[in-house]
């Protein structure tokens, strides 16, 4: 435009008209790096949440027994399960809104909760931002801390001049980010979320993500979304068909290792059923002898014994996942184990069904 328009062709002419046009209008906005917090959360005592031996059983109905949990400073803890299982009746008995039928729940004294679940996940939509997040004023409760409500907004990427815009002209990212503020800024040193990604879009996701991952105080996150829950937890309490498991890791780690024990359950009844189809048939069972059943007497410590040592290799193979020179030695020592645990049971079975002599 310094240099002007050298010819007057209608090229020229347009490419002036729409510099004129475009002159007065503002940038895109920016987007910058999110300064997304929750409030320094108040000192944990050494107690936070502990399970020992807990059930409970509602009407005629029993949804989880002995069950042991424990929650520590900084950990994220997620709890997965079809619908209906009893995932909400575990968050309320950890959080002591519930006592349990069995066992005994501990909830720590120094313990302060942020508990946001889809009632919570929500905006009354009819005033402001600054309406949203503080009521008109223009402080916030920041935790335990009051901060600029303007300076907290600008967190979530929002500029000085939105601030008094109506809530319901948001776009549906920015009210999932509004939304974020609104929640997260109460704080505390355990924050239970109960489906938090229903409604949340990919950005506004990441960032809850960041945040919950700088977080110094203890989570609990019920979710469906894996991905979600790989990225944040590293334990998993999973509501299975044959009770409840608590695995370490994250929930790809737990999927492997649900695998693995289905393989090994697989394992044993293949054996089973393959040692019970090559025992010899007879008309009439013969008697057991003196020294099966001395044989049968040890089995169970043998059993024991064998499971311990079947632990112990799995363990290792949990350990060396990333070593690759170990990794094949450890695998084969796991097989082995398993092998032997099933020849075990299978043998028992055997000798169990001997009749003993009168």
């Amino acid at each position: 435009m310094r240099a002007g328009v050298k010819a007057r062709t209608t090229k020229s002419r347009s490419r002036l008209d729409s510099f004129y046009e475009i002159k007065n209008k503002d940038a895109p906005v920016e987007e910058g790096e999110m300064d997304l917090l929750i409030p320094p959360p108040p000192r944990l005592g050494d107690t936070i949440v502990e399970l020992e031996k807990v059930g409970i059983t509602l009407g005629d109905r029993t949804l989880f027994r002995n069950m042991d949990l424990s929650l520590e400073a900084g950990q994220c803890t997620g709890i997965v399960g079809r619908n209906g299982v009893g995932k909400t009746t575990l968050l309320k008995i950890c959080l002591n809104q519930l006592q349990p039928t069995q066992g005994k729940a501990t909830l720590g004294k120094q313990v302060r909760i942020n508990y946001i679940d889809q009632t919570r996940m929500q905006l009354d939509g009819t005033g402001s931002l600054l309406d949203e997040i503080s009521n008109g004023s223009e402080k916030i409760e920041f935790g335990e801390e009051t901060l600029g409500a303007r300076a907290y907004l600008k967190r979530f990427l929002f500029s000085d001049d939105r601030i008094n815009e109506r809530v319901d002209l948001l776009s549906g990212g920015e009210r999932a980010r509004l939304m974020l503020a609104k929640v997260l800024k109460t704080g505390g040193n355990l924050i239970v979320l109960d489906e938090p990604t229903n409604d949340l879009d990919l950005p506004s996701l990441r960032m809850l993500e960041e945040a919950l991952a700088a977080f110094g105080g203890t989570v609990i996150v019920v979710s469906h979304d894996r991905y979600f829950l790989d990225r944040i937890c590293d334990q998993i309490v999973a509501f299975e068909e044959d009770g409840v498991k608590v695995t370490p890791g994250n929930y790809s780690y737990y999927l492997e290792k649900r695998q693995q024990r289905e393989n090994a359950e697989r394992a044993q009844t293949a054996a089973y059923a393959k040692a019970k189809k090559s025992a010899p048939k007879k008309d009439k069972p013969r008697k057991i002898t003196m020294a099966e059943a001395i044989e049968l007497k040890g089995m169970e410590e043998r059993i024991l014994e064998a499971e311990e040592a079947f632990s112990v290799a799995e363990a290792h193979l949990a350990e060396v996942q990333t070593d690759y020179e170990k990794l094949p030695g450890a695998t084969a020592a796991l097989g082995r184990a398993q092998a032997t645990v099933a020849k075990l049971y299978a043998r028992w079975e055997e000798l169990g069904a001997l009749p003993e002599k009168v």
